[in-house]
């Protein structure tokens, strides 16, 4: 028997839980605005294709959030200030409009409209002086905010919505009444229609614990180490693995209340998982699967996913398959109740998130087809089915496509449901016909981000937020414990402030990599969560609930060298305090709502003494398997290249400085040579080093500052890349560069 090549396409819809406890008022308009341009139309696109069935997750606090809006009239303060007469405007208010509602993709979005582009450049002229535009122009601002958070198909087929876009400007309140109450009407349509897709067999409708808590942390917060050993734990251990199970618990029936059945399939929050984690699920209400990233199958496989340079898996019968995973210790004893695991393929997922938004949407499609159809060539086997899973937010990356998505989508359901060979499917219907053929041993702990949970714990405001949680948690517990016989509502509306502040998306944004102009607000928020939980049980408000977070020390993204080093060259997986004093850049993954998986360095240190220059390269899989140069330009040094010697693409490009010197490892070798520039962008090796070590996770290097061609009072500017198969794959740091001065430093060892 042939099989197509499966191809399960999961959507994750999430937001934060955005409803404060005590005003009932929605802090930010996300879901509101996310719900009329996204939710709606990643539902209503599949009615033109039926041969195509994809999964959408939807996290349960979203859907709460959701209906809020639909059927209790919740309200946000962008929704308020939308609403409010023009004429009626404060400062304030004013102020907020002009920092806030241009909140969208500046060039491929608020461009293509010359009134709200005008708004723009008014705005930016203006420099923040609120007074000098007429009622005229806060109308049509409030306006444009709300039409251009509309999906474009409803602004084209609606007549009223079509009417607006068409008149363009002078806009009157009862015209933006009319776009607020189209957007109600849109968000009405998200959870029904979902419903009816389900339904009819298209979609498959899968859930995440309710709050979308990391439920490794919360089962255990020292499971951050056995991801990522290095990691600061905080100064109490959280382990409420009950929690866990409860927030799982509130999913499913609450899934069970819209739907009518209980779901098959789990995405875990940022897909985190451990084996430990494994013990919380309601395997025994019909849970048929759960889902997580590929580095999550390699590290419970222990072994690499190869890929080459263009991408491509290697193994591909490795990664394209689902695996059982057994509910328990993993030991002799272990429990009998297993759960089938995908993995999604990172490199297809971030190409939908990240690359193809810079592409043609024909041409993008065409690109992912033809990416699956090599992955089918290589399976090499018909005889078995095999399923690749592309999971990915089905919400954040559509402002940066064309026609919010719709060329790309429309073209890529057309192909999927003609090409020969390949099948969308929903996970559960490929699960109903095709039982995994292996087993995982134990699953390995992590997330789809870098493979760590370094995201939401380890540095020091997370780490203070995790604290303060358990702190409010054990006060709770120790209330309970003396009020038995109390109002059961209290005690629910109190657990309910918990399982809020357990949700990952407080701990994402104490995370320095993604700073935001919310974080204050963020902060606010998680405190307010826990000082809630006192006032229902009628209890004071501690005085450290009312201390800003976000005032603890962030660990900086870089530094510079403080003092000489002279570190013995180990490749330990943990620097050694002889690293201490030289430079550090820290790899950013993101500083927003969307980060990259499968980042290979995770810092780069940087030192040097009277006589050497050392590198030391942090990373999350085996360096060797890479190749890994490090591109110095030295002040006055000459000939010089402007590039390194591997190719490379937009998303990777390397910044453009006159290079004089290379450091280069090639993959599965024990040295390093250093090369000069020709002038011609060629490379020419001076020497080989044979002071280089390479660890498991780390590449440690010295150069003799002789061969470089720089003395005492001289510049030097790195640039790491990380390439493979001929092209780069990563560049450190990938928006500044790194300079420092041979300068006379104290030494920190002698």
């Amino acid at each position: 028997m042939s099989h197509p090549l499966h191809v399960a396409i999961v959507w994750h819809q999430h937001q934060p839980f955005y409803k404060n406890s005590v005003t009932g008022e929605h802090i930010l308009p996300w879901v509101r605005l996310h719900g009329t341009k996204d939710y709606l139309h990643m539902l209503e696109i599949l009615r033109d294709f039926p041969r195509v069935h994809v999964t959408v997750n939807m996290v349960p606090c979203l859907l709460e959030q959701l209906l809020d809006y639909t059927d209790n009239g919740a309200r946000d303060h962008a929704l308020e200030l939308s609403a409010k007469p023009a004429s009626y405007l404060t400062d304030k208010d004013k102020k907020f409009l002009l920092d806030h509602f241009f909140s969208i993709d500046w060039d491929n979005v608020i461009r293509r409209y010359p009134r709200y582009w005008q708004l723009l450049q008014l705005r930016n002229v203006a420099q923040g002086d609120v007074g000098v535009f007429s009622p005229g122009y806060w109308r049509d601002l409030q306006a444009w905010f709300n039409l251009v958070w509309i999906d474009p198909n409803w602004l084209e087929r609606d007549g009223d919505l079509h009417r607006l876009v068409e008149k363009g400007h002078d806009y009157s309140q009862d015209e933006v009444r009319l776009i607020l109450s189209k957007q109600m009407t849109i968000l009405g349509q998200v959870v029904p229609t979902a419903r009816e897709l389900q339904e009819a067999g298209q979609v498959e409708i899968s859930t995440t614990p309710y709050y979308h808590p990391i439920l490794p942390l919360l089962t255990d917060t020292d499971a951050a180490r056995e991801a990522a050993p290095w990691t600061t734990l905080p100064p109490v251990r959280f382990a409420h693995p009950e929690d866990a199970a409860e927030q799982m618990r509130l999913a499913v029936d609450y899934y069970k209340s819209l739907f009518g059945l209980t779901p098959r399939g789990i995405w875990p929050s940022e897909g985190a998982v451990s084996q430990e984690m494994l013990g919380t699920l309601p395997v025994h209400r019909g849970l048929m699967w759960l889902a997580s990233d590929e580095d999550i199958l390699a590290a419970s496989r222990g072994v690499t996913i190869e890929r080459d340079g263009y991408g491509h898996v290697r193994d591909t019968r490795l990664l394209y398959q689902p695996y059982w995973v057994h509910v328990g210790d993993g030991g002799e004893k272990r429990s009998q109740s297993r759960i089938a695991m995908i993995f999604r393929d990172h490199v297809l997922s971030d190409r939908i998130g990240f690359v193809y938004r810079h592409m043609n949407g024909r041409e993008a499609a065409a690109d992912l087809i033809s990416r699956l159809h090599t992955i089918r060539e290589r399976l090499g086997d018909d005889g078995n089915p095999y399923l690749v899973s592309i999971i990915l937010d089905g919400e954040n990356c559509w402002e940066g496509y064309e026609h919010n998505g719709d060329v790309f989508l429309r073209e890529l359901y057309g192909r999927l449901s003609d090409e020969a060979g390949l099948r969308a499917v929903t996970v559960s219907e490929y699960l109903n016909r095709f039982r995994p053929r292996q087993s995982l041993p134990r699953l390995a702990t992590g997330s789809w981000i870098n493979r760590t949970l370094e995201t939401w714990l380890g540095e020091p405001a997370q780490n203070q937020a995790w604290e303060l949680l358990d702190r409010t948690r054990r006060r709770l517990v120790e209330w309970q414990e003396k009020n038995l016989l109390d109002d059961l509502s209290v005690l629910a509306s109190a657990w309910r402030e918990i399982y809020i502040a357990e949700g990952s998306d407080w701990f994402w944004w104490y995370c320095s990599n993604n700073i935001s102009a919310q974080n204050d607000l963020f902060d606010g928020e998680f405190r307010g969560h826990l000082a809630n939980v006192y006032r229902i049980i009628g209890l004071p408000v501690p005085a450290w609930l009312k201390k800003p977070i976000v005032t603890a020390a962030a660990q900086p993204h870089s530094r510079p060298p403080s003092g000489y080093v002279f570190p013995q060259l180990t490749g330990a997986e943990l620097a050694s305090p002889e690293w201490n004093a030289a430079g550090c850049a820290e790899a950013q993954l993101s500083t927003g709502s969307m980060q990259r998986s499968g980042i290979l360095v995770r810092r780069l240190y940087y030192g040097f003494n009277q006589n050497d220059l050392y590198f030391r390269v942090e990373t999350t899989q085996p360096p060797m398997d890479f190749f890994v140069g490090i591109y110095l330009s030295v002040s006055g040094a000459e000939p010089v290249n402007y590039r390194p010697r591997y190719s490379w693409n937009p998303e990777n490009e390397p910044p453009v400085i006159a290079y004089s010197r290379e450091v280069s490892v090639e993959p599965h070798t024990d040295y390093a040579v250093v090369s000069a520039a020709d002038g011609r962008e060629a490379w020419h090796p001076m020497a080989r080093l044979a002071s280089m070590v390479s660890g498991t996770r780390s590449l440690e290097i010295s150069v003799p500052l002789s061969l470089l061609g720089v003395g005492p009072g001289g510049s030097i500017t790195a640039v790491l890349v990380v390439g493979k198969d001929g092209l780069i794959t990563e560049v450190v740091p990938p928006a500044e560069n790194l300079t420092f001065s041979i300068a006379e430093l104290a030494p920190t060892h002698s």
